[in-house]
């Protein structure tokens, strides 16, 4: 939970810097917010301008930070806030501590106990939203090997076969005793080409050929050709450098983590979920174990005020102590509902099979919710925020993304001119041996080469110009988004550090109207004789029926009050973007059963209170 809490039943702790940045283990719950955790090749940013922005980002978040951190400083809460606050931790008392894990339902099934880290360990093993979110970076991450294939060696072979019967008018194609020209023979080339990250592409092939021809003047008749080739086209302008064809494969490394970001904040969501239906069922019990207390000290007044007939109650009286009763069993029904309601949402979002396979018919929560004080720092809850919160990670690669297109977009308006070049020796003989025309290329062959240059440039550029402005219009979004982002995420640390800072006097205060609503009932029973005999019983029993309902109004309220607290406690380390490493929760990649990659999820706090209570044992 937040801060340096110590307190039964939370055992996490906040580091006191960042070095988790540096963590380098997967198995590390700390290593969880780096994508390099789980991606194998992560972005590095290469080129000049690449690492001019990435430090340009570094300086604004730096600058807002000092901004930021600035603006909850000064805030400080009230005095009678601050007195609640400074009051000391609440004791538990068994009406809402120990009660509630009891087995409360009638049901055919088993009764199953979970804590909330276990509850958090079964939803990171089985639930399908989380499979389905762990997928998003394995997906992304095809991308990058999709973008690098680009500049791989490729193998290439072309095998054709022609065969010719054309009428001829001239006696210098066929001779004088032909009307047609016939020509028949294969060609085949082979070889491999590349393309580099310079741009050039190299391609270094092998042609061999066999012809026949009628053709007086087609001497030998039969002929074998080998011919070996290297040609090479290298960009000048338009396509060159090694920034601009780099640039596909880090927008796809961008995306991977992108994908991974998005992954982490979804699992941050899923948790805060998980965690709001556990104290949403927490709650359920409770109302409920008050509601039945409330009816069955209703149901003693009903039949108190029955027993005494016409004595000393009136019929109107004993109504109103029969439709009270009525009220209340009305709403104990509906809490036995709520309870049913909260533990299946909690099913779902965990969707562990065992639930089903063991035929868990009730789930008691077993942790008991904090009731003590916790203050964090603002500043620090700011700094943790702006480094960890997957949305700023997101949003800053959207805008190097955004500026390597446009880069590539400004690359793409010049003019193209490319210089291209071809060497190669060929031999020829007779009989169709293209074998020994092979051998023969390396025997006294004077090569054949050319080289020259290819240019062109659109007319007016339209295109090109059109695409350059797009790209220079979307890095200015992503920047305003940034901006934009990093303002919410402020907004969010704001709001959540003061429901923390506000939700703990807040249930203080409510406990301190639930104390004084049951002392107020202790004191009307310890004072039934003299309340006797001064209102008469039945009016007395009526002021009992009433401070009942307050009584219980007031410790729901006050268990409302505490369930709120310990959800904003965790939405603030949700807020803060520290979620997963509070919970020692650790990312590790794996394969399934077909040899796919898998992404596992690993609570290494069970693990870890397990090896330190084997170490105390010995």
């Amino acid at each position: 939970m937040v801060g340096s809490l110590a307190v039964a039943g939370a055992g996490c702790q906040i580091p006191k810097d960042l070095s988790v940045l540096q963590a380098s283990d997967p198995a590390d719950p700390a290593s969880v917010r780096l994508p390099s955790t789980l991606i194998g090749d992560t972005y590095t940013p290469e080129s000049k301008t690449e690492k001019s922005l990435d430090t340009a980002l570094r300086e604004q978040s730096a600058d807002y930070l000092a901004d930021a951190a600035s603006v909850g400083e000064g805030e400080k809460r009230s005095d009678l806030a601050e007195a609640f606050a400074r009051s000391g931790a609440i004791a538990p008392e068994s009406w809402w501590a120990d009660d509630t894990a009891r087995p409360l339902l009638a049901h055919t099934g088993k009764v199953l106990q979970l804590d909330l880290d276990e509850i958090y360990r079964r939803a990171l093993t089985h639930s399908s939203e989380v499979k389905v979110y762990a997928a998003t970076p394995l997906i992304r991450e095809t991308a990058i090997a999709e973008a690098e294939g680009e500049f791989d060696p490729e193998l290439f072979t072309e095998t054709r076969y022609d065969r010719s019967h054309e009428p001829t008018s001239s006696v210098l194609e066929a001779g004088e005793d032909n009307e047609f020209l016939r020509q028949r023979g294969w060609t085949s080339e082979s070889g491999v080409r590349k393309r580099f990250q310079t741009g050039t592409s190299l391609s270094l092939s092998q042609e061999i050929t066999e012809q026949t021809s009628n053709s007086d003047y087609f001497n030998p008749r039969d002929q074998g050709r080998g011919r070996l080739k290297l040609s090479v086209m290298q960009p000048l302008l338009n396509g060159a450098g090694t920034a601009y064809n780099r640039s596909l494969i880090q927008i796809a490394k961008l995306e991977a983590e992108t994908g991974y970001d998005e992954f982490i904040g979804q699992l941050e969501e899923h948790l805060m979920e998980v965690n709001r239906q556990y104290w949403s069922l927490y709650l359920a019990r409770a109302t409920y174990l008050e509601k039945k207390r409330l009816v069955a000290d209703t149901q003693t007044i009903v039949d108190e005020l029955e027993s005494r007939g016409n004595l000393d109650s009136i019929a109107s009286q004993r109504s109103r102590a029969r439709s009270a009763l009525a009220t209340r069993k009305a709403d104990l029904v509906r809490a036995e509902l709520a309870i049913k309601n909260a533990e299946s949402r909690l099913r779902t979002l965990v969707n562990d099979p065992v639930f089903v396979d063991d035929r868990i018919g009730e789930i008691v929560p077993g942790s008991p919710p904090i009731a003590s004080a916790v203050v964090p720092d603002f500043r620090q809850t700011v700094t943790d925020a702006l480094t960890h919160r997957p949305e700023i990670h997101i949003a800053e690669n959207y805008l190097r993304a955004s500026d390597l297109r446009q880069g590539m977009a400004a690359n793409e308006t010049r003019p193209t001119l490319n210089l291209i070049g071809e060497v190669g020796a060929s031999a020829m003989r007779g009989d169709g041996d293209w074998s020994g025309a092979v051998g023969d290329q390396f025997d006294d062959v004077e090569p054949t080469w050319s080289a020259g240059v290819v240019a062109s440039l659109p007319w007016g550029r339209k295109t090109a110009k059109a695409r350059l402005l797009r790209s220079q219009l979307e890095v200015r979004q992503r920047r305003d988004a940034l901006r934009s982002t990093l303002d919410q995420v402020l907004l969010e640390v704001q709001i959540a550090h003061r429901e923390v800072a506000t939700a703990w006097p807040d249930a203080k205060a409510k406990w301190e109207a639930a104390k004084a609503a049951d002392q107020e009932l202790t004191m009307l029973r310890d004072r039934r004789e003299v309340e006797s005999a001064e209102s008469g019983t039945t009016l007395y029993l009526e002021k009992v029926l009433d401070a009942q309902e307050r009584r219980a109004l007031a410790r729901e309220e006050y268990l409302t009050a505490l369930v709120v607290y310990n959800s904003a406690l965790t939405n603030l380390d949700r807020a803060r973007g520290t979620l997963l490493q509070e919970e020692t929760i650790a990312v590790e990649r794996t394969e399934d059963a077909a040899g796919l990659p898998l992404v596992q999820l690993v609570k290494q706090e069970a693990a870890d209170d397990a090896v330190k209570a084997y170490e105390n044992f010995k």
